[in-house]
């Protein structure tokens, strides 16, 4: 009977372990199945989003396109330069837009033009005063107001989608867009776009909404919905750089892309959240039936394992009954049998010493790992009093309570490092370094903080001491690994007082590049910081975007426009010019690095170029920063070109041969046996311009060094050039330059004066 109910227990243990199982294996394989649902949702959401983000990317750079087309014809040109009304350009103008939008019609958008100065504006379909236009496309004046205000906010703010709450017509999207020119008033185009065009109408997420967002709605697609309140109410997300995707908001889940095309424009498509509820029924009859089965077979190989399980538990019953029945002594053989048993126990012992034994060596060296966590959590500011308080004594960091002194040490060129050898385990080396500097020297912690910046935590150690140990870490990592290595020393901090140490690093590190000396402290760039010029940081982030998209002559405007606001409009001391000087360098640097490359390789190449321009006075500060800033361009589009094939290589050299020629695209077609649709679609992939304004950049370019030496006339350089027609030399130098020759020479000649 006893036998019988250990039996049973035995049985009821693992059909208890089996229930167990069973229900956390069905609950992972709802959840798993919930998730798949959410994976397979969220996956569908996202790729429309794609999908309609890249449409309307697609159309609004065919309408920027266009603009950028029509503001090349000579009618407009004419009309710009025209002081007066003169009907004669306007009516040209406007028959010139008649021709060059009978092919793009049927794509959805129109165009008006106007200088403002003149209250016209001059579309395809007629010429209307700039009130009755607005009337016309349900404009508010106040739209207009608005863009003006954005334009004297910031120098980027060129472009303008005017929002829903100013437009009285939800079917059309109004574009106002501004070219600007250094020598004439600003010209205005309103692209004119039909929503239904722009972004399909239709879609198959029925409980979703799309919608164009400016810092106000533009429009409202599928369900005609308003943007949630609680988005507009976080917009400091739409605002972000990057695109975003699965951003929860209340019960919905948004998708936030940018416009690669406009960049205050924002696409936000929003879905109601996949709730466990809603997807229950639709997965509970798959997990149910498995769930089923597998209770089944693990109620059935709970038995057999109970049988197996009891059979040496009965073997040992049995022979204990049959040692109660027996009433002798114990013989030698049990005698030794229990030596035996005593030697096996003995054994098992020293096997536990032994993996108690390796578990202390794995936690000793997890110790540095705890350390670093530790630290980590310090320096974020996520770490309570009471979580350092107890784990300095476990980590035996007792000694690392206050006189704490940070470096920051910043290594560029590691990508291009790990492209030639493998990665070096830079905080090895800086630890063997640092022990071999400072003779053994131990009360220092070494904290990444990315794959490009350490944060080093050193315990007592003088100012003067630590300066020369960065210097000597610096000139070792330069040497041995050909890295571009900076470092940032602090003051003295207590422990719980690292956050406001990294704040002082951070900041410090601004000023790498304005400082000759690669040991930066708070005093050596004080006066650095007491300087104060112009420069938005949406100004850097759309010349880096221009250098990346090889648009050399949207960088140019820009960067003229940012010369013009801080040299010529206002007085440029020695230090304020040392200020701009570095923040042009943390520019040309990031413009680098975005296409791959690093400030490092490129003096490498160009040596002493980087101190000339630290050394340039305020008189040539333009010119020099023209000449870096073209260096810089070139050598970070350099590789494009071979990359969409040898031909397009080959097709540039031989135009940069013989551009001084009256070349033609049918010249080269010829030359190198292809068509010229071909030909032209090539240069318009590689260089983002057609192939007749890339000859004549480089006509105008080599005018404007024969005309520096000052040893040609007029009519010599036009021919040296390849423009047989003076005439025709003159309108091209002034449209890419703003001036004709003659001004441009009597200009110079009065610099040199």
């Amino acid at each position: 009977m006893v036998k019988r109910k250990f039996l049973y227990k035995m049985l009821s243990l693992f059909v208890v372990i089996v229930l167990i199982y069973s229900i956390i294996t069905s609950s992972i394989i709802f959840y798993k199945s919930y998730q798949m649902s959410d994976a397979q949702n969220k996956h569908r959401h996202q790729l429309y989003m794609d999908q309609i983000s890249n449409y309307a990317d697609f159309m609004l750079r065919i309408a920027m396109d266009f603009v950028y087309k029509v503001s090349t014809l000579q009618s407009l040109i004419d009309y710009r330069y025209s002081e007066d009304t003169s009907y004669l350009y306007i009516a040209n103008l406007y028959n010139d837009l008649i021709d060059q939008l009978k092919g793009f019609s049927q794509l959805g958008f129109t165009l008006g033009i106007t200088k403002m100065t003149d209250n016209l504006v001059i579309t395809a379909a007629g010429t209307y005063s700039i009130k009755d236009y607005l009337n016309e496309l349900g404009v508010h004046a106040e739209a207009l107001n608005r863009f003006q205000q954005l334009q004297s906010e910031s120098l980027g703010a060129n472009t303008y989608v005017v929002p829903q709450a100013l437009s009285e017509r939800p079917g059309k999207i109004v574009i106002i867009h501004q070219t600007i020119h250094s020598k004439l008033d600003p010209l205005y185009f309103f692209i004119v776009v039909d929503s239904a065009s722009l972004v399909p109408g239709t879609s198959e997420q029925t409980n979703g909404n799309f919608y164009l967002y400016t810092d106000q709605i533009v429009g409202s697609y599928i369900h005609k919905e308003d943007l949630n309140p609680e988005i507009l109410a976080r917009s400091e997300w739409i605002n972000k750089q990057e695109d975003m995707n699965h951003v929860k908001v209340g019960s919905t889940v948004n998708y936030i892309h940018h416009s690669k095309v406009i960049p205050n424009l924002n696409y936000v498509y929003t879905n109601e959240l996949t709730s466990f509820s809603s997807i229950f029924i639709a997965i509970w009859r798959t997990a149910l039936f498995p769930s089923v089965v597998l209770l089944l077979l693990g109620i059935i190989v709970a038995y057999l394992a109970t049988r197996s399980s009891y059979r040496p538990i009965r073997q040992l019953l049995q022979f204990l009954d049959e040692r109660k029945e027996s009433n002798g002594t114990v013989s030698a053989n049990e005698h030794g049998q229990q030596i035996h048993e005593l030697a096996y126990i003995q054994s098992s012992i020293e096997q536990i010493y032994s993996i108690n034994h390796a578990l202390q060596h794995k936690l000793y060296h997890s110790l540095i790992h705890l350390r670093e966590d530790f630290f980590r959590k310090v320096i974020y500011g996520i770490a309570s009093e009471d979580f350092i308080r107890e784990n300095l004594s476990a980590l035996q960091l007792e000694r690392f309570q206050d006189d704490l002194k940070l470096m920051l040490l910043e290594c560029e060129g590691i990508e291009a490092l790990h492209k030639t050898m493998p990665a070096p385990n830079l905080p090895l080396i800086l630890n063997t370094l640092i022990r071999e500097a400072r003779d053994g020297y131990e009360d220092f912690f070494i904290l990444p903080l990315d794959k490009n910046k350490y944060c080093l935590i050193f315990h007592r150690i003088s100012s003067e001491s630590l300066q020369q140990l960065a210097a000597t870490v610096i000139t070792r990592i330069e040497q041995d690994l050909s890295l571009d290595v900076s470092a940032c020393l602090s003051d003295s901090y207590r422990l719980h007082e690292l956050t406001s140490a990294l704040q002082e690093l951070l900041r410090l590190s601004n000023y790498q590049y304005a400082n000759a000396n690669k040991v930066l402290t708070s005093q050596s760039v004080k006066d650095l910081e007491e300087t104060v010029c112009y420069y938005p940081l949406e100004i850097e982030a759309s010349l880096i975007n221009y250098v990346h998209s090889n648009e050399l002559g949207k960088a140019y405007d820009l960067l003229s426009n940012l010369l013009n606001k801080n040299v010529k409009n206002s007085s440029m001391g020695p230090a304020n010019l040392s200020n701009l000087k570095h923040s042009f360098l943390t520019t040309f640097k990031r413009c680098l690095n975005s296409n791959g490359k690093t400030l490092n390789q490129f003096t490498k190449e160009y040596p002493d170029l980087l101190d000339e321009f630290m050394e340039v006075p305020i008189s040539k500060f333009t010119e020099k920063t023209f000449a870096l800033f073209e260096l810089i361009f070139n050598y970070c589009n350099k590789d494009k070109f071979s990359l969409e094939s040898s031909t397009a290589s080959q097709i540039f050299i031989y135009i940069h041969k013989h551009f001084d020629k009256d070349l033609s695209l049918t010249d080269i077609a010829n030359h190198f046996n292809l068509s010229e649709s071909y030909v032209s679609k090539l240069l318009k992939n590689s260089l983002d311009i057609n192939f007749k304004q890339y000859v004549n950049t480089l006509k105008v370019k080599r005018a404007k060094e024969l005309l520096h030496q000052g040893n040609y006339k007029i009519h010599e350089v036009a021919a040296i050039v390849g423009c047989n027609n003076t005439n025709t030399f003159i309108r091209i130098f002034k449209q890419y330059i703003g001036v004709s020759p003659g001004e441009y020479v009597k200009n110079l000649n009065q610099l040199s004066s």
